[in-house]
Parts: structure tokens; sequence; C-alpha cells
């Protein structure tokens, strides 16, 4: 019997069937959605409340509108409480601490909820991800847990794999982002240009990082696998995720390419989630995988970059 559960929460975009094919627990914390002043709801990872085209829809119609807050402790308690009585113990993983203060408060609550359970542990490691990113690197310590790894080898673990986790995507709606505010303090670097797709990847900070513009659809889907094959590592032994919002037919693409130019264990497509939908918006597909260590500097990252664009 596994002495742990791996738990996500909405913001690591990993619906039911997900969870259970990466050895995640069945349930996760739910964080809210004020969609406007007067109505708020759970981030519904399994979208039983909207289908990601009509959430998407209302998060462009509503840019800079919307907003998102980490789960209250009655949510924390009513997944891990449930957890705790089985005998078991649980590790959080959460979004990155440089966009949400989720890890923070989870810490808070876990100290409270052990209260009441001193015989039992509770984890939280802050992924420093967003998005699927965050159920990739809860994959892995699924992964090491099946195979006997303890509770505080596996954080400590999480803590170093994390900076291998790496996203290559573009984001081809500005116009959202601007609206959002998302992009005015780099808004000479996007210029006006029209058919512009920046792709970013991860820092050492825990944010997603523009690594450079390309322009025109076709040449970033060419660049995005570029990068990953230059920054990738052991990918026929690896799971490698594509997210989008709203970008199916792309995220079809992309998947097609990558099958076409590598060998790797499994694909997996997804939707971005309740929780990270109002802040990225409709536009987003990219990849999500291991790599060698991402670069305090970016050197190394920049330099892929370039040499993908040629």
């Amino acid at each position: 019997m596994n002495k742990y559960e791996i738990v996500i929460e909405s913001t690591g975009d990993a619906n039911e069937e997900l969870r259970v094919r990466l050895g995640l627990y069945k349930d996760y914390i739910q964080n809210i959605v004020y969609l406007s002043e007067d109505k708020e709801i759970k981030a519904d990872l399994d979208w039983r409340n909207f289908t990601p085209k009509q959430y998407f829809t209302l998060v462009k119609r509503n840019a800079g509108k919307i907003r998102t807050a980490f789960a209250n402790f009655e949510e924390f308690k009513r997944v891990i409480e449930p957890i705790l009585k089985e005998g078991k113990d649980a590790i959080i993983v959460t979004i990155s601490t440089a966009i949400s203060g989720t890890y923070n408060n989870f810490k808070l609550y876990a100290d409270e909820l052990l209260e009441s359970y001193p015989d039992r542990k509770i984890g939280v490691v802050d992924s420093l991800k967003y998005s699927s990113a965050i159920s990739l690197l809860a994959y892995y310590m699924a992964q090491n847990r099946d195979k006997g790894m303890s509770l505080e080898d596996n954080i400590n673990f999480a803590n170093e794999f994390r900076y291998r986790i790496h996203e290559s995507g573009p984001m081809d709606d500005l116009s959202f982002l601007a609206k959002n505010g998302r992009i005015s303090a780099t808004k000479a670097f996007f210029g006006g240009l029209v058919g512009v797709n920046p792709i970013a990847d991860f820092n050492h900070q825990g944010m997603s990082a523009p690594l450079g513009t390309v322009k025109g659809e076709k040449l970033a889907n060419e660049v995005a696998l570029k990068y990953l094959l230059k920054t990738a590592t052991d990918l026929e032994n690896q799971i490698v995720i594509i997210t989008h919002s709203d970008r199916l037919a792309r995220a079809n693409e992309f998947k097609s390419q990558l099958l076409k130019a590598t060998k790797v264990k499994d694909v997996i497509i997804t939707s971005v989630g309740q929780s990270c939908g109002p802040n990225i918006g409709p536009g987003l597909c990219c990849y999500f995988y291991v790599g060698a260590p991402l670069t305090e500097d970016r050197k190394v990252e920049l330099d892929a970059f370039n040499e993908a664009q040629k």
C-alpha cells in the first residue's frame, strides 16, 4: 500500500483521466475563480460547468475582469483530511510562488490540519511552474513513491527536479495579454507586429519568461519543436504534455510534428484549466517536458532558441 498520496491543486491542469494516468490522487484542491463581483465558482478540472471553448470565450470577453484566488482552509481540509483518516500522508504540489501565494498559505493550512493528526505528515512543494508542468513534476514524484521513496526524500527530489521541467511553445493572442495587463511592461519587446508569436521557457525564479519572438504560426511551431529537441533529455523514456488554451488544432499539429521528429514514450494533449485560464487567456500552445537543468543566467536556453531559429 502506498503510504502517501501526491495531490495537485486546480492550477495543475490535469483532469480525472489524466490524474489517474499520472498516478496522482483522485481528488484535487479547487481554487476560486471570481467570474464577476457577485459570482464565484470553484475551478473545475473536469469541466462539468463549462466546456473549454465556452470558458475561454468568456475569459476573452471579460479580459482583466475575471480574478482567481487560492482555496480556503475548508477546501484544503475537504481533500486532505480523508487521506489522513486512511492512515496515509500527503504531498501537495502547488503553483509557483512567483505567481501565487498558494504554497505559503497551504503550508499554514497543513500545520493547522496536522494539529488534529499529530502522527501524520503533509508536505507542500513549490513547483516553480504553472499549468500541466505542475502535474508533470507530480508524475515523477508519483513514480518515485511507487518505487518506495520516502516522503521526505521525494520532496527533496522535487526541489531539485523542478529545474528540469521546461516549456516550449508560442502564445498567439497578444491582444488578450495586453487587455489583461500581462505585457504592458514589455510592450516594446512585442511591438505592434501582426502575427508575432512570443516563445517562452521557465526561469529559475519560477516564471514563464520570453526567449524571443517568431513571426507566423508555421515558423513558430517549427521553432518550438527545434527548441524542445535541443533542450530535452531522454525523450524515448519520458511523457511530453502538450497544453493549450482553445488551440486544439494547433495542439494536434504539435503532437504530429513531435512524433515525426523523434521517438517519445507518450504524448498527452490537455487543456489549460479554469484556475490558470483567466491569466493565460486563449492562444497558448506549448510542450511541457524534461530537459537539462535550467541555467540561472538563461544563456543555454537563449542560445538554444537562437539556434532553433536558423
